[in-house]
């Protein structure tokens, strides 16, 4: 229940490559994972983490985690499984927890989930837990985000019958439908003291992923889902949508994904491939050729692209996310499939190194278990989840210390 508190046991194992002990954090069975990547799941003092767990009878809620003991204790409410909406194709429409929806705000400690269709947010020091919006009937939600100034949430909607898609893969189908029938989106912004909401604003196409500025909640960050779409990154500013590293020149070889900010906002990070796209969802669409993987920044003052490849033979599927400026990132893929990397890019230069740290071992089977490593606010921590001690396609929390010594690198 909502309030319970339980505790969770460390282990600790030695990484055989870098010497750094990988911590793991959670202990009971089930299936454990921290928040998507575009938001923190570290407290403001790095202290606790906030994570996705099954393991209080099945169905699954948001718990806080002490790094210092283990003590646990659960946020939210959820008893009704599930929710359907992206990357949960198979949950239950209108009811339960809608998994990707929880976004943290570390400066006012204050979390914002989707439940049942309510759009909820929770203050952790009181627990108070109040309804701040209630979405209209018939539609499925994706990622949200808390504005920078923890001010407003923004809520991506599209009609629940682009969902219809009956057998196959969920993820191109409902590309395919919406693209035909040009359905689309609604980006939903709450002012979260009075709850007074708006539709900033439609585009036609599937959005997913969205993220405010982070000094400017006028611009908002957003995706095409699908995988290979004629342009993955756009931004809505002062009423008008435009394209972030436009793709019209590229065709069907070029896959772009992951767009995140870098710390002020002056620019966007983001990767992907040229030729064969390196996504397991997407090898149906394929075709024959070479995959050649890069990490990319588009910076919004100058307007520059900047792309950095890596060496032939890195191609394995990953992430990319970003510390507290724009040269660090971390990757659980693309240099190998098995373990998490520190890259150094320097953009003026085009030079690019990196740095082992551990291996993450997960199969990458479901959503859930994709490690999505990301850094404390001070850069030291890593947290990522795995299977890799767990059930297939269950996770469990992992958190290394960067400040442990590294033994490998590389660089191009």
């Amino acid at each position: 229940m909502k309030g319970s508190i339980t505790y969770q046991a460390f282990v600790d194992r030695k990484d055989e490559r870098s010497g750094r002990t990988v911590r793991q954090l959670t202990s009971a069975a089930g299936n454990h994972h921290h928040l998507y990547f575009t938001s923190s799941s570290f407290t403001q003092r790095n202290d606790h983490v906030l994570f996705l767990s099954d393991s209080g009878g099945g169905s699954p809620n948001v718990f806080k985690l002490s790094l210092k003991d283990g003590q646990t204790v659960q946020l939210t409410d959820n008893r009704k499984g599930i929710m359907k909406s992206y990357v949960y194709y198979d949950g239950t429409p209108y009811e339960g927890l809608a998994k990707a929806s929880p976004s943290y705000h570390p400066g006012t400690d204050s979390l914002l989930y989707i439940q049942d269709q309510e759009v909820r947010l929770i203050h952790l020091p009181t627990m108070e837990d109040r309804v701040v919006h209630r979405l209209p009937e018939g539609v499925m939600t994706g990622f949200t985000h808390i504005s920078g100034d923890g001010e407003y949430a923004c809520v991506p909607y599209i009609s629940a019958d682009a969902f219809d898609v009956g057998e196959g893969n969920p993820f191109t189908l409902i590309r395919d439908k919406v693209q035909a029938g040009r359905t689309e989106s609604h980006v939903l912004v709450i002012h979260l003291p009075t709850g007074r909401s708006e539709i900033k604003f439609r585009h036609a196409g599937w959005i997913t992923h969205v993220q405010f500025h982070p000094d400017d909640s006028e611009q908002i960050l957003f995706n095409h889902e699908g995988g290979m779409v004629a342009q993955r990154i756009w931004l809505y500013k002062d009423g008008v949508v435009s394209k972030i590293r436009d793709q019209s020149a590229g065709g069907d070889r070029l896959w772009i994904c992951h767009e995140m900010w870098d710390s002020d906002g002056s620019g966007v990070i983001y990767h992907g491939t040229r030729g064969v796209p390196n996504d397991p969802s997407m090898r149906h669409a394929s075709v024959n050729g070479s995959i050649q993987s890069f990490v990319g920044y588009a910076g919004r003052r100058q307007g520059e692209e900047i792309e950095m490849s890596f060496p032939d033979g890195m191609k394995d599927y990953g992430h990319f996310t970003l510390g507290s400026d724009r040269t660090m990132l971390l990757t659980d893929g693309i240099i190998d499939a098995e373990s998490l990397h520190c890259c150094r890019a320097d953009w003026e230069s085009g030079r690019l190194e990196w740095d082992y740290i551990c291996r993450h071992g997960s199969s990458f089977s479901v959503q859930d278990v994709h490690p999505h490593p990301i850094f404390s606010h001070d850069d030291r921590l890593v947290l990522f989840t795995s299977d890799t001690h767990n059930e297939r396609s269950k996770g469990n929390l992992y958190l290394v210390d960067l400040g442990e010594e590294q033994s490998e690198a590389g660089n191009v």
